[in-house]
């Protein structure tokens, strides 16, 4: 990760509706309460009644990730809208939170999807990184690769975390597609399920402006500054 994308025919469904519906494509366990995982549970109009909620994860004291598909449809005061991704900036209180740090994942490497339950309590699922991919049929994807991994996922977890073998924050939770999805050439990645997240190493460069727009201060002198900042490893 990071490498040229292959072009594939497949439906991406967003896992964060008002339809009272819920998705889920493998098996997930609970979070205990040594996870290290710190995230956000974003209510969605009324989620009991209508089923709608979504998952941001802390990045800074006051600013945390989430997917823009929920950003635009829960209660949070939105900071920037990345222009192609699926992924926005959001204010939050994110006091006592442990703030994700920035990493990278290599094929084959181990994945955490970590997100919120209806019920409040946080849920893990365990698979591995496949690759890259452009869904040639997808707006959502029309213009930013969609990282691909087997790690199930469930509605509720859009917005939440993809993490490395190391604990490392590598992508934004989007959605899911149909595990029988095909390259162009007719090949498969030979995944059981696919979940399908947004690359932070690919917004990376958005996330520095945008974080520094907001405080009024390069992203050198915050991480240096601020110890509890220095968590969201953004700088080179």
């Amino acid at each position: 990760m990071f490498q040229a994308f292959s072009k594939v025919m497949g439906s991406v469904f967003l896992l964060c509706s008002l339809q009272g519906c819920i998705l889920i494509n493998g098996p997930l366990d609970y979070a205990d309460t040594s996870n290290e995982h710190d995230v956000n549970y974003l209510a969605i109009g009324i989620p009991f009644v209508l089923g709608g909620h979504g998952t941001s994860v802390p990045l800074t004291p006051e600013i945390s990730l989430t997917a823009k598909h929920v950003a635009k449809l829960d209660y949070s005061e939105v900071i920037a809208y990345h222009p192609d991704c699926d992924v926005a900036l959001i204010k939050e209180d994110n006091t006592d939170k442990r703030l994700a740090s920035l990493g990278t994942v290599q094929t084959d490497g181990g994945i955490t999807t970590v997100g919120m339950g209806l019920t409040g309590k946080v849920l893990l699922g365990k698979g591995k990184y496949y690759r890259d991919v452009n869904f040639v049929d997808s707006t959502l994807f029309a213009r930013c690769p969609a990282s691909i991994t087997d790690a199930p996922i469930q509605s509720g977890m859009s917005g939440g975390g993809a993490f490395n073998e190391n604990g490392e924050l590598v992508g934004i939770i989007s959605g899911m597609s149909s595990s029988g999805f095909r390259m162009l050439d007719g090949s498969t990645l030979g995944n059981e399920r696919t979940s399908v997240f947004v690359s932070t190493l690919y917004v990376r460069g958005w996330l520095i402006e945008s974080i520094e727009t907001y405080y009024g201060d390069s992203i050198d002198n915050l991480t240096a500054g601020t110890p509890s900042f220095s968590a969201a490893y953004l700088s080179e």
